[in-house]
């Protein structure tokens, strides 16, 4: 067979294989209500979405020009961000340095005092190095409404030219483009105002639902207690119970502010609290299966809380929350849970010796008597 005929009948198969072959499979779409708002529909549905925020604030944009005027639409925009940070919404821009020569204006963001009052405020804003391009025009608000097109952010954008743009409501979506965010090689510009911490242990339930396995299978709990991996013990208990006030299995987690909400003093450095709060993540995923987490050198923390089969138990969120007049030790947060799975089973600690309660729960009966006697203290002082 000539050489020209194989070439020909090889380069046939292959088209044809191409042809029936899907580029995509179904798995690698999501579904979303979908809505176009290009050209003079894009400004008043994003004041729309801005001002109706209430948890977050996401943006990675080309071009941000503010113009001359003191009142045009791009300052208009940014003064929805203020506004928004008023509200406590956490607002982040991601921002590009890099310009061609044409797109090089005395009045861009990066060079101009407003940076600063949104800094002030309390944004995050990350800078693209310069010797790479950022090219988006995505909004992100709430996790959940994404708005992607070719819109930058520039007066000629919004009243002149002829722009498209897509409003996306997914968090599917939302999720798959923030992880993105989050890889980008960026670099963060200092705040210059540090506002406080969210904690983790407000705004929850007041209760929490455990795995009734963690307290049965001497792999989880009872193994934290003989270890004294009282860290992990409370981590993986604000996580479950952040992921149960957020309805999500996967989230990200500002290290930080989990590393404040497990007691760490507020003193410390942010590469201490980082540095803390990493190590017991880490020891969630390796030393007991409990989490898949992914880390973002100098960001957050990407969590994916692992399925647990079984029945659940409701225990007080009080056992998560800073208790100024009663310290909590351990091995009582464990006995409290114990006797929360015992009466979620319709039965009574006290009706079980400390050996049964030991054999059952696969410690030591020295420390559920040690529990028990820790227990009447805090029941008699009340």
């Amino acid at each position: 067979m000539k050489k020209s005929t194989l070439f020909l009948i090889i380069l046939l198969t292959t088209c044809v294989f191409l042809c029936v072959s899907p580029v995509c499979t179904q798995a690698d779409f999501t579904s979303a209500q979908v809505k176009d708002i290009s050209g003079r529909a894009y400004e008043p549905a994003l004041i729309e979405l801005l001002d109706g925020a209430t948890e977050s604030i996401v943006i990675s944009m080309y071009n941000i020009s503010l113009g001359t005027k003191t009142r045009n639409p791009v300052r208009l925009l940014l003064n929805d961000l203020l506004e928004a940070r008023a509200r406590n919404v956490s607002v982040t821009l991601y921002l590009n340095t890099r310009f061609r020569d044409v797109d090089k204006e005395k009045v861009r963001l990066i060079e101009n005092p407003e940076l600063k009052r949104l800094e002030d405020a309390g944004c995050v804003i990350h800078l693209m190095p310069a010797n790479r391009r950022l090219h988006d025009k995505l909004i992100i608000v709430d996790s959940r409404y994404v708005v992607e097109g070719s819109t930058n952010w520039s007066i000629s954008a919004l009243r002149d030219n002829f722009e498209s743009a897509t409003l996306i409501d997914s968090p599917r979506l939302a999720k798959i483009k923030l992880l993105r965010l989050e890889l980008l090689p960026v670099s963060t510009k200092p705040q210059i105002k540090q506002l406080p911490r969210p904690l983790y242990t407000e705004n929850i339930a007041e209760t929490i639902d455990i795995p009734k396995t963690l307290l049965e299978d001497r792999r989880y709990f009872s193994q934290m207690l003989t270890r004294q991996d009282e860290r992990s013990m409370d981590l993986y208990l604000i996580v479950l119970a952040h992921s149960q006030a957020i309805n999500e299995k996967e989230f990200f987690i500002d290290l930080e502010s989990m590393g404040i909400s497990l007691g760490m003093p507020d003193s410390w450095s942010d590469t201490a609290l980082r540095r803390q709060v990493i190590k017991s993540l880490k020891k969630l995923r390796s030393n007991y299966d409990l989490i898949g987490v992914q880390f973002f050198y100098g960001k957050d923390a990407w969590i994916e809380l692992m399925d647990i089969p079984g029945d659940s138990f409701s225990v007080s969120s009080g056992l998560i929350k800073p208790n100024l007049d009663t310290e909590c030790s351990m091995r009582l947060k464990f006995l409290l849970m114990i006797k929360a799975f015992l009466k979620a089973n319709g039965e009574k600690i006290d009706s079980m010796s400390t050996s049964e309660l030991a054999k059952r729960f696969n410690v030591h009966w020295t420390t559920i008597n040690s529990a028990l006697c820790e227990l009447r203290e805090l029941e008699g002082s009340r």
